[in-house]
C-alpha cells in the first residue's frame, strides 16, 4: 500500500471545509477501529486496524480496505483494480460509495454469500434507524452501534469491524459514540487517526487542517487570545476558547468541539482525558447535531465523575461552548434548560449566529426554541465577547 507521504497533494481549497466527506473519511476508519472496542477486542487487534497491510488477513486486511477506499473516493475502477477479483472487492466497493454519496448501496451481484464482509453489509442495511426523539435520548445514528451488535452476534469480532467501517462511512466520525473513541485512546490515538484518513481520501495539504500544526492561528481575535471562565453552574468545568487550551496548566481533561491542529493536542494529558468531538458551527451541517451534544456533555459529566477539572472548549467559546455546557448544566445540576442557555451565553460572551445549536440543546429537554435570540433574550442579544486586537 502506498504510505501517507504518498498521498497525493491536493489545492487547499478542494474540499470545502464542511464537506460531508471528511466526517464519512474519518468515522469509516475510527468506525473500525472503535468498533473492535465496543466488542471487546483485544488491543494487538485493535493496533492491527491502525497498520494497513495489503497481504495481511484480520484486522490489517480490513485497514487495507479501508485506505484503498479512501484513496479511490472518486475513482471506483481504482479499487477494483487495487483489490482485484475475490470476497473483498464488492465489500470495498461498498465502502467507497458509502464514503462518496453517505448511504449504503443494496448489496447486489457478486456480493459474497457467506464471511464478514456479506454480515456486515446485511447488518448495516437492514438493522433499523430509529426515528430522531432527542427528547427521549433516541438518535437515527445509533444504528451504527445497533448494526454493530447485530453482525457480532452473527459471525463475530471481525464482522463486527467490519460493519463498523461500513456504518462510520454512513454516519460518519460524527455518529461514534465518545465513549469508545475514550477507550481506543488506551491503544490508538483517535486523533491522529482521523487525520490520517482525512489526508488519505483528501490527498495532502499541509497549510490547512488537519495537518498544519496549528489551527486558527490567524483567525479572529476571540480564538487568538485566551478565554477562559468557570462554568456558572460547576466551577470543575471551565468555559474557554482554543488559544486558552494551548496554555492551559490547571485543568485535567479536555473536551474539544472544534477542529484543532496536528501539535495543538495537550499531550501531557492521557489520550481518554483528551476528547476532540466533531462539531461544526455552521446552520445545517451537522447530521447528527443532537447526538453530538448529547455525546459531548456526558463526556464533560463523565470526566467530572473521575474526579477530573475538566476544560470545555471550541475555538472561540462563544456558540458550541455555551450549547453543550448548557445541556451539561440540565443534566448534572437540574438547571432548566432555558434558563442554562440564558446563563451561559452571556457568562461567555457569546452569540446565536448558529440558532441551530440552541435549539438542538433545548429539543433535548422538550423545549422547542423557533426563535432563540427573541426567546432567550427578548431584551435584546446579549454583548458580546471582544477581544483586544493584535
Amino acid at each position: 500500500m502506498p504510505s501517507e507521504s504518498q498521498a497525493p497533494t491536493v489545492s487547499a481549497n478542494l474540499w470545502d471545509d464542511d464537506d460531508p466527506r471528511h466526517d464519512r473519511a474519518a468515522g469509516a476508519w475510527l468506525g473500525a477501529a472503535a468498533v473492535a472496542c465496543i466488542v471487546g477486542a483485544s488491543a494487538p487487534v485493535v493496533k492491527e486496524i491502525a497498520r494497513p497491510d495489503g497481504g495481511g488477513t484480520g484486522p490489517a486486511l480490513l485497514s487495507w480496505l479501508v485506505v484503498t477506499a479512501l484513496r479511490h473516493l472518486d475513482d471506483p475502477g481504482g479499487v477494483a483494480a487495487a483489490v482485484g477479483a475475490g470476497p473483498h472487492r464488492s465489500w470495498a466497493l461498498a465502502l467507497r460509495s458509502t464514503l462518496a454519496e453517505g448511504r449504503v448501496p443494496a448489496a447486489g451481484e457478486g456480493t459474497p454469500e457467506s464471511g464478514p464482509e456479506a454480515v456486515s453489509r446485511w447488518a448495516v442495511e437492514c438493522t433499523p434507524v430509529p426515528p430522531l426523539d432527542p427528547a427521549r435520548g433516541v438518535f437515527p445514528c445509533a444504528q451504527l452501534v445497533d448494526a454493530v451488535r447485530s453482525a457480532h452476534a452473527a459471525s463475530g469480532e471481525e464482522a463486527a469491524m467490519y460493519a463498523g467501517a461500513l456504518a462510520g462511512a454512513r454516519w460518519g466520525l460524527s455518529g461514534i459514540p465518545l465513549r469508545a473513541q475514550r477507550r481506543l485512546a488506551d491503544t490508538i490515538d483517535p486523533g491522529s487517526l482521523v487525520r490520517r484518513a482525512v489526508v488519505t481520501a483528501r490527498g495532502s495539504a499541509a497549510s490547512v487542517w488537519p495537518e498544519q500544526p496549528h489551527h486558527h492561528l490567524k483567525g479572529s481575535p476571540c480564538i487568538r487570545h485566551p478565554f477562559g471562565i468557570e462554568h456558572p453552574h460547576d466551577p470543575g468545568v471551565t468555559l474557554g476558547n482554543l488559544s486558552y487550551m494551548r496554555s492551559a496548566s490547571d485543568i485535567g481533561a479536555v473536551v474539544t468541539l472544534c477542529r484543532i491542529g496536528a501539535q495543538d493536542p495537550l499531550t501531557r494529558l492521557p489520550g481518554r482525558d483528551r476528547i476532540e468531538v466533531w462539531l461544526a458551527d455552521t446552520e445545517g451541517v451537522n447530521p447528527n447535531l443532537h447526538f453530538v451534544i448529547d455525546e459531548a456533555a456526558r463526556a464533560v459529566a463523565a470526566l467530572r465523575s473521575e474526579g477530573k477539572r475538566v476544560l470545555l472548549h471550541c475555538a472561540a467559546g462563544q456558540s458550541r461552548t455555551p450549547a453543550v455546557a448548557a445541556h451539561y448544566a440540565v443534566l448534572s445540576r437540574g438547571v432548566d434548560v432555558v434558563e442554562a442557555l440564558r446563563t451561559i451565553i452571556p457568562a461567555v460572551g457569546g452569540h446565536l449566529d448558529t440558532p441551530e445549536l440552541s435549539r438542538a440543546t433545548a429539543a433535548l429537554h422538550g423545549v422547542e426554541l423557533a426563535d432563540p435570540l427573541r426567546e432567550l433574550f427578548p431584551g435584546g442579544p446579549p454583548q458580546r465577547r471582544r477581544a483586544p486586537r493584535d
